[in-house]
């Protein structure tokens, strides 16, 4: 049949029966710039982690073309390609030097930034970026602990999310380029959290992002199967928030009153973020009510929060139906990167249909043409 025979849902089942039935049957290989990874590289034994129904290919090994390049290179030429040379806040990062905010924003921009210089092949954009990595690895201290973090996270406390955040930008960047030092420093990097979260149990952000950390355990236990990794991801997700349960409360079914009354369990990008935490939790020990949730989670959103663009609002917190609310780019962004694991985990089209919904109606929104604002 010729594609334009296929309704897109056919399609999307099709290709999820297919690759589920050929995993088993065949090993295939994805080349990366630089270097290689198989498929049965990545199936650990019984009792490890389970495998996704798709297997995102390696960062490099395919290219953007036509349209989807030009965004791209606009996204390149605008805030997210510049934003290193004029704000103080990454351009001075204490991750890479200076003196200004050492938490969050440096290994935000580089989660963004380093799929897109590889992507695009940006040799000025990816020599800059290796420097910043480059930094970040030859600083880390002999604990584990990347400089930014306190010698003492007792006395000085310091929100574990930043740490689960470059950890996932690092393991991007080893993905793309095969940097040996890289993997070695987020697989000491998560040493030093698994004895950490003992001193310190997760807070704050860290309390509520835990399932992101999963994202670069995952990476290196697929690389290295030590069981410590999946002991890790358990004690992250036995810190942090259940998420079923708090699906439960009022604090998602009711809408969060106007210029008032911000809450951790109300706040719309926790809540993007966290629609993954389900697919994630599901590859450890494969409960059922694992894959129940992540469809429920998102049922109950559009119940109480839907919009006809496939978001839900948030200002910054879950603020009902109504249509004159609104969401923003973060939330946004963050569900399409929720809704990508789900449909690798699931292989359920429900999750693919929702991210084309959100990226073609939901996220133009968000931004200027030229990609200066947002």
């Amino acid at each position: 049949r010729t594609m334009a025979a296929y309704d897109r849902r056919e399609f999307l089942t099709t290709v999820a029966a297919g690759v589920a039935a050929g995993a088993a049957a065949r090993t295939t290989e994805a080349r990366s710039t630089g270097h290689e990874f198989s498929a049965a590289q990545a199936r650990p034994a019984a009792g490890g982690l389970a495998d996704p129904a798709f297997r995102p290919l390696p960062l490099g090994a395919i290219r953007p073309a036509g349209w989807l390049q030009r965004q791209l290179r606009i996204q390149a030429d605008g805030l997210s390609g510049h934003l290193d040379e004029f704000w103080p806040d990454v351009k001075d990062s204490q991750w890479f030097g200076g003196s200004a905010e050492g938490w969050e924003r440096a290994p935000y921009w580089l989660d963004g930034v380093i799929p897109l210089a590889w992507l695009l092949d940006d040799e000025p954009l990816k020599a800059r970026i290796t420097r910043y990595v480059d930094h970040i690895v030859t600083h880390q201290r002999p604990d584990g602990w990347y400089g930014p973090y306190p010698e003492d996270a007792v006395a000085k406390r310091y929100d574990m999310w930043a740490i689960l955040l470059a950890n996932k930008a690092l393991a991007q960047y080893h993905e793309a380029t095969g940097d040996a030092r890289v993997l070695d420093a987020v697989v000491k990097s998560l040493r030093a959290i698994h004895g950490g979260l003992d001193r310190t149990p997760l807070y704050n952000w860290g309390k509520f992002r835990w399932y992101e950390g999963l994202v670069p355990i995952f990476y290196a236990y697929e690389r290295n199967p030590e069981p410590w990794l999946l002991d890790l991801a358990r004690k992250l997700r036995d810190q942090g928030v259940d998420f079923e349960a708090l699906f439960k409360t009022e604090d998602i079914t009711i809408p969060t009153p106007r210029r008032g009354l911000w809450k951790w369990t109300k706040h719309v990008v926790n809540t993007a973020m966290a629609a993954k935490a389900a697919a994630l939790s599901f590859r450890l020990d494969q409960r059922p009510a694992d894959r129940a949730f992540s469809r429920k989670m998102i049922e109950t959103l559009d119940w109480y929060h839907g919009q006809v663009t496939g978001m839900f609002t948030g200002d910054e917190c879950l603020s009902g139906r109504n249509p004159l609310q609104g969401t923003e780019l973060c939330a946004v962004v963050e569900f399409m990167y929720s809704l990508e694991h789900l449909f690798a985990v699931f292989g359920d089209p429900f999750f693919g249909d929702r991210l084309e919904r959100v990226t073609f109606n939901a996220l133009p929104a968000t931004f200027a043409p030229d990609m200066w604002s947002h």
